[in-house]
């Protein structure tokens, strides 16, 4: 929900959508109406630029880091086209030398959604504390509507409403409330194994001080693949994501309004270990472009990460 950049991802949540057309074809023979699963996960990480968007503040300078996260999510089916979920994560990312920068984050988040055969629908609710060198940072509200559908067993679509609260502890004119939509395209190949998902979102932010307020945009194009080598399926993934934003009023020290541009490219590799054990390598570049000395920057993340899944 939150990330280090503290913008809404929900990459991890789509995921799960490679495995919808084997799914759908499985729901006439058994629903299971009460399912949960936990994660744990160790990781250690290389940035080269650490920053934190959210106060414009980059340090220009690397370190390493090491990380846990912990997760635990629920599923209950009380009818058939009615599903329930709820979970709680925590993560907690501690750096090397820059230990102002660390950064730990718990979200508790629910979700209810009815099929209604032609269309599924559904509202859900996020909310995230996060701690910034042990004290109070940030809380982070989110509450989205939306509809998906599986079109065929190679489509399937969602669009999406989302209504964004953020509270800074220590920095009330950057307290703000936002406005998004969103909508996605996923394609799936005929064995599932594969997708590809292309997704559109606007989104329109007002904070205390229009110094912070500001319109954006995003574009995001995704590849995953899963193949079977030995026993084990392993999974690769690579994402692209291009944001924009036009700040709403002029800043003192600038000519011209302030805006930024966003491009990261991520690529990663699911390599299971055993059955409940997974190893993922992953790296990410960031070029953020922007007026604004402070958070016109570049940015290498590569690391390592063991999930041990329940």
């Amino acid at each position: 929900m939150i990330s280090r950049n503290f913008s809404a991802k929900p990459y991890s949540a789509f995921l799960a959508l490679a495995l919808l057309p084997s799914l759908a074809a499985q729901a006439t023979e058994s629903a299971e109406t009460f399912s949960w699963q936990g994660d744990l996960e160790a990781g250690y990480l290389y940035d080269s630029n650490v920053n934190i968007r959210e106060l414009d503040t980059t340090t220009n300078n690397a370190d390493r880091a090491w990380l846990v996260k912990a997760s635990l999510a629920a599923k209950w089916n009380p009818i058939q086209p009615l599903t329930v979920k709820a979970g709680v994560n925590h993560s907690d990312q501690r750096y090397d030398t820059y230990d102002d920068f660390d950064l730990a984050i718990t979200t508790i988040h629910a979700d209810l959604s009815y099929d209604f055969n032609l269309l599924t629908v559904g509202l859900s609710n996020h909310r995230a504390d996060a701690k910034l060198a042990g004290d109070s940072f940030m809380d982070y509200t989110q509450n989205t509507l939306y509809a998906s559908r599986l079109w065929t067993n190679q489509w399937f679509t969602r669009i999406e409403w989302r209504d964004i609260d953020k509270t800074f502890a220590t920095n009330s004119e950057r307290n703000a409330q936002a406005t998004a939509y969103s909508a996605d395209v996923y394609w799936f190949t005929p064995s599932a194994n594969s997708f590809i998902n292309i997704g559109y979102g606007v989104h329109d932010e007002t904070a205390t001080n229009n110094l912070y307020s500001y319109d954006g945009d995003e574009l995001r194009v995704k590849w995953q693949t899963k193949e079977i080598i030995g026993e084990q399926q392993h999974t690769w993934q690579i994402a692209w994501q291009r944001s924009t934003r036009d700040y709403q009023q002029l800043q003192p020290d600038l000519t011209a309004p302030r805006y930024e541009q966003r491009q990261s490219v991520r690529a990663q590799w699911q390599l299971p270990l055993m059955d409940a054990l997974v190893l993922t390598p992953h790296v990410e570049y960031v070029d953020n472009q922007s007026n604004v000395d402070a958070v016109d920057y570049h940015e290498t993340v590569a690391g390592v990460n063991l999930t041990f899944s329940f």
